[in-house]
């Protein structure tokens, strides 16, 4: 599916950092070409790259009036502070960007079109957690699915699901598998354009959510991939990931690791791989087959050596195919995914 082109510029006053601008930083890494400018006026006269370590030469200005100077059309909120509040400070550069018919997207849990003084612009904003109107529970609509459906899962909380799902897509096109990805937080939905915050869903409606997304792209790529959220054995965030287990019925799933880590944020044992992987395949089992097809190494704090020597021991441990997508890239995952699903396919 084509996806409308955008010039955006990134709002991430104070705060662009590889963990405090996560929004920012996902739109950098997936939307790299469509990036005009980021907003930071305590990294102005920098690039992405200097900042980040990646990104190329996106320039950084202190102001949105210098932002303007690139022409964007789209205004992306960036980061997303502590209690999920819009900044009063922001107001004046947020009006700038209204003013001139730039568009804004907000990922932020308070909605920016509520604010009395956007009140004039709410047919520029896109307030991206606002849950869609007129929410179900699930109807069952995966049996009649004509697309393919795989969930990304964690054996934690905060390991790069996003990031997997993405990279994924990248690989699978580049072997020649078309392939539509479904956001389910805010910075997912930035990235591709549609898809449900689902933790801003009520509870009961959080399978259908997911549902009627995939039901509005159902049948226009052979695979649908939707991002996946929290952690089944995280006591905090399992809610989000049971709703879209169920939501998506997937026929399997791409599990994202971080050897690293050993204890969860609650300083709770993360349980064994065989563990997770047996644990997802059960819950799906009462109503169909779905098995996990391969493992994303999330290789933070380890050096590229103890990376690679951590993909073959847990290959040795779940005889699955195991790589670090992203900074070692071997395509294995993408084509254990072709075997299974469309085998009549060749990688």
């Amino acid at each position: 599916m084509t996806q409308t082109k955008r010039r955006f510029a990134l709002y991430a006053q104070d705060y662009l950092h590889a963990l405090a601008s996560k929004t920012a930083n996902g739109l950098i890494l997936f939307r790299n070409d469509e990036v005009q400018v980021i907003i930071d006026a305590t990294k102005a006269g920098q690039t992405a790259q200097d900042v980040l370590g990646y990104g190329g030469p996106i320039p950084i200005v202190a102001h949105m009036s210098e932002a303007l100077a690139y022409k964007p059309d789209t205004l992306a909120i960036g980061i997303a502070p502590i209690g999920g509040a819009a900044d009063p400070a922001w107001f004046p550069e947020l009006k700038i960007a209204l003013e001139n018919g730039i568009k804004i997207w907000s990922g932020l849990h308070q909605f920016l079109a509520n604010i009395d003084a956007f009140e004039a612009y709410k047919h520029l904003i896109w307030d991206v957690r606002k849950p869609p109107p007129a929410l179900k529970v699930a109807q069952g609509h995966w049996r009649q699915w004509k697309s393919k459906v795989i969930l990304t899962i964690g054996s934690d909380s905060n390991v790069g699901k996003m990031t997997t799902s993405l990279t994924l897509q990248r690989h699978l096109q580049e072997i020649g598998l078309d392939s539509i990805f479904v956001g389910t937080g805010q910075t997912g939905m930035m990235i591709s354009g549609r898809g449900v915050a689902v933790d801003a869903v009520v509870s009961d409606f959080i399978n259908g959510s997911i549902e009627a997304e995939i039901d509005r792209v159902d049948g226009k790529a052979p695979l649908i991939l939707v991002e996946g959220q929290g952690a089944i054995t995280h006591m905090g965030y399992s809610g989000v990931t049971m709703g879209l287990l169920h939501g998506c019925m997937p026929d399997a799933f791409i599990l994202a690791h971080q050897p690293s880590r050993l204890v969860d944020d609650y300083d709770f044992p993360l349980p064994d791989l065989p563990t997770v992987i047996n644990l997802h395949e059960a819950l799906v089992q009462p109503f169909k087959p779905a098995k996990v097809l391969g493992v994303n190494l999330y290789s933070k704090g380890l050096t590229e050596e103890e990376s690679q020597l951590e993909c073959q021991k847990i290959y040795s441990e779940i005889g699955l195919p195991v790589e670090d997508m992203v900074k070692a890239p071997k395509r294995i995952v993408a084509e254990s995914v072709v075997r299974a699903l469309f085998p009549d396919a060749t990688p």
